[in-house]
């Protein structure tokens, strides 16, 4: 099974980063990232039967940027 999660900023400062994310505009979550510990936050599940596989995917994706240290506008995650 093929996945795409978009990813899209909504919110960042010195403590974190907030994105909104799903596999379209019509149904998104929302999580935060912890810039100082890497650790991310649901806020806002989606209402979908993907749900669990989206998330994960989301975090995944964050973690990537947190290591590399930069936090784009927009990114997604496609398999």
């Amino acid at each position: 099974m093929a996945f795409y999660v978009m990813l899209i900023k909504v919110n960042e400062d010195d403590q974190g980063v907030t994105y909104n994310f799903g596999s379209d505009s019509e149904h998104l979550g929302k999580i935060h990232l912890d810039k100082h510990q890497g650790t991310i936050q649901e806020i806002e599940p989606i209402n979908s039967e993907n749900y669990q596989h989206l998330l994960v995917r989301a975090e995944v994706k964050l973690r990537q940027h947190w290591k590399a240290g930069n936090f784009p506008d927009h990114t997604c995650w496609a398999s």
